[in-house]
């Protein structure tokens, strides 16, 4: 009999809610994704982004484990720091497997959020890593925090590598505050941790105060700041993704190195894509902006429609992101308010415990559908939520 990693799970079939949807879409009735976050399917475009990957020197194979030059001076250009302290990759996700490698022996732990993105559990699984949480708290009306105490507590007891900061966070729209920057800097100076901060979400601010910086440059210990085309420009198909390092000289130096033989081994991002990034770039403030203006509308719209009055239903605060988390009164778990609201009013939301909520009673609803769709998916909940409660 075949012989298979044990990085790997068991074959997994869809889950219920993703099987009442296969099913409710292969009947041919019309279902609102309120969870969908894929640029294409919500009519966010790039006008001539196909045209930038017709250039000249495409037909020219120049290998470079860091990326070509001319595609990292136009990010050392628009991010600072120089060409070198860049690494290209085909994805953000592809980045992770690499920092992994380089930091990380088989068994060792990276601290991720919680709530927090589900793919980490995979990301570091596959490179035989163990995602270890740390908590996120949300005081209402203020901001999603992280419990400090228990981020040190879980670095000291798990001897963490690596801390993972998404900045802001998906799904809870949470920038790192200055003085949470400041306490863990701190800690990763007392234990040696690594920073992985994922600013893919970065640029596009709702309720924060002031534009959150960047950890990219930051030199008082090792930083690695990822980010990319899927975000930026609404673009994942492009394939590309690039981190910045920064921090103390011999470590920095090292993780140069180190870091070249891993891109070296398998030089994945394609020509093309490369010798478009300076033209793609110019083309990001503008995509950006006019994204936020979706997100800011659909934001409002979500807080005039499920928020307004005596409502029993919240919004909570959303400092930046695509995402939006929805908390309501527990009449009953995410999952079975899920699948109600999918086959009785034709809607598909993500429940909270996809993202590892400690308790039911949440929702996430993606921010850049158009408009129009936005609103009527927003009233479908509202009435739904409303019947059970009736």
């Amino acid at each position: 009999m075949a012989q298979f990693s044990d990085r790997l799970p068991g074959r997994q079939g869809l889950n219920t809610l993703g099987s009442e949807l296969a099913l409710a879409r292969s009947s041919g009735r019309r279902i609102i994704n309120l969870a969908d976050s894929n640029p294409g399917s919500c009519g966010l475009s790039v006008p001539g982004a196909i045209e930038t990957l017709a250039h000249a020197d495409t037909g020219r194979y120049v290998p470079d484990p860091r990326g070509i030059p001319l595609a990292r001076e136009a990010l050392s250009g628009r991010f600072g720091g120089s060409a070198r302290d860049y690494f290209l990759s085909a994805s953000t996700s592809e980045a992770y497997s690499w920092l992994f490698k380089l930091l990380c022996n088989p068994g060792d732990a990276v601290l991720v959020p919680k709530p927090g993105y589900p793919l980490f559990d995979y990301l570091a699984g596959l490179e035989s890593v163990r995602a270890e949480p740390y908590r996120l708290e949300y005081h209402h009306p203020g901001p999603w925090r992280i419990d400090l105490d228990h981020l040190r507590d879980r670095a000291l007891g798990t001897g963490a590598k690596a801390l993972v900061l998404i900045h802001p966070n998906n799904p809870t729209g949470s920038y790192v505050a200055l003085d949470e920057r400041q306490a863990i800097l701190e800690l990763c100076g007392e234990t040696g941790m690594a920073i992985i901060a994922d600013e893919v979400f970065l640029p596009y601010r709702l309720e924060a105060e002031g534009q959150p910086e960047s950890f990219g440059g930051e030199g008082c210990v090792l930083v690695f700041a990822l980010d990319g085309l899927s975000k930026m420009l609404g673009l994942p198909q492009f394939k590309l993704g690039w981190m910045r390092l920064s921090g103390p000289a011999a470590a920095l130096a090292e993780a140069e190195d180190k870091l070249e033989i891993i891109a070296d081994t398998y030089l994945s991002v394609g020509a093309p894509v490369m010798n478009a990034l300076p033209a793609l770039l110019a083309k990001a403030d503008t995509f950006i902006q006019d994204l936020r203006f979706r997100l800011q509308a659909n934001l409002d719209c979500a807080r005039a429609i499920l928020g307004s009055g005596d409502s029993p239903y919240r919004v909570l605060r959303c400092d930046g992101g695509w995402t939006a988390m929805v908390e309501y009164p527990r009449v009953c778990t995410d999952e079975e308010l899920s699948l109600g609201l999918l086959r009785e009013a034709g809607l598909y939301v993500h429940p909270g415990y996809f993202f590892d909520t400690e308790r039911d009673g949440y929702l996430a609803i993606s921010l850049i559908l158009e408009q129009g769709l936005f609103s009527e998916g927003l009233d479908l909940l509202r009435s739904h939520l409303d019947g059970l409660l009736a």
